[in-house]
């Protein structure tokens, strides 16, 4: 990791990386930010987010083959090709396990993939526990994402929003004023690409946020996961919804190494959901009730049940 990604901070001590551990394994860490699981089962290391509600896998890696997607919605990223087929500087807010960065690196070796992560224990355990290693082109930036956007000059390609906290995302990342950010600092034939969950109520206001901002949206549903992954655009023409449109999803594969089927990926397009989104909330700097939508979704659905 180079010493100017961490200038932002500059009291900053990165913490020791524990040693590599070897056979199955389960250990919880807290942190100013998480509480951690990392748990290991064969080859497969998942990294987990624990709150009240329960653990989410924040990430897994296969360390017999680090470049598969062993978490589905890490693929549907990949649908920024779609609209950006040929970035060649990417920003990615939310490390997790890197599972996403492992395969980008290959398949792109000369795109720069800037992280920014929060956690420095996530770095650490990415590490020592999911064989991470960051390189030139993969720096990692310790800091809050917002705040690295807010201060950045460059323009992006491609910015990748991918910073979940035991199953939510920090609401300050979810604003119209955050995402206006963004769009400022994305290239103008770039693409801003957010993981979303569709099992709250939270999503349709996240839709209607990023619409306020983006004139185009296109949605693509993980299969099995519910995680919609949402590719916006800053341009009204050409259209981004149509997909006979879109690069030849055989082509785009070429360098993923068949880590990625984006036949399948464009398969799971999903229509705008325009009657939820417009009865939905827009989240601004002074309302973005994130837990509280979130809190209320799942309210509900205990009530039904």
């Amino acid at each position: 990791m180079k010493i100017r990604h961490l200038l932002f901070l500059p009291l900053l001590l990165l913490p020791a990386l524990a040693a590599e551990k070897t056979g199955d394994y389960v250990e919880s860490f807290d942190t100013t930010y998480n509480s951690l699981t990392v748990e290991r089962r064969g080859s497969v290391v998942e990294l987990r987010a624990r709150s009240r509600r329960g653990e989410y896998i924040e990430s897994a890696v296969d360390l017999n083959d680090p470049l598969k997607q062993v978490v589905g919605y890490t693929r549907t990223l990949y649908s920024g090709l779609f609209f950006q087929p040929k970035p060649e500087r990417v920003l990615m807010i939310g490390l997790g396990g890197a599972a996403f960065h492992r395969l980008f690196a290959a398949a792109y070796p000369s795109v720069l993939l800037q992280t920014v992560e929060l956690d420095p224990k996530v770095l650490e355990l990415t590490q020592s526990r999911l064989g991470f290693k960051p390189t030139d082109q993969t720096p990692v930036a310790l800091m809050d994402g917002r705040l690295y956007v807010k201060r950045s000059t460059q323009k992006w390609d491609w910015i990748i929003l991918d910073a979940f906290r035991g199953g939510y995302v920090p609401p300050h990342l979810k604003t119209q004023e955050f995402y206006r950010e963004c769009a400022a600092r994305l290239a103008d034939n770039g693409v801003f690409i957010t993981n979303l969950h569709a099992t709250t109520e939270l999503f349709y206001a996240d839709l209607k946020t990023l619409k306020s901002v983006f004139p185009q949206v296109v949605l693509f549903n993980t299969n099995g996961r519910g995680n919609v992954i949402a590719c916006a655009v800053k341009y009204q023409t050409p259209l981004m919804s149509v997909p006979a449109a879109w690069p030849d999803p055989v082509t785009l594969n070429a360098p993923l190494q068949d880590r990625v089927d984006l036949r399948l990926v464009r398969s799971e397009q999903i229509p705008w959901p325009t009657a939820e989104v417009a009865r939905a909330p827009l989240l601004t700097d002074d309302f973005a009730p994130v837990e509280f939508l979130d809190v209320m979704k799942t309210n509900n659905t205990k009530e039904k049940q």
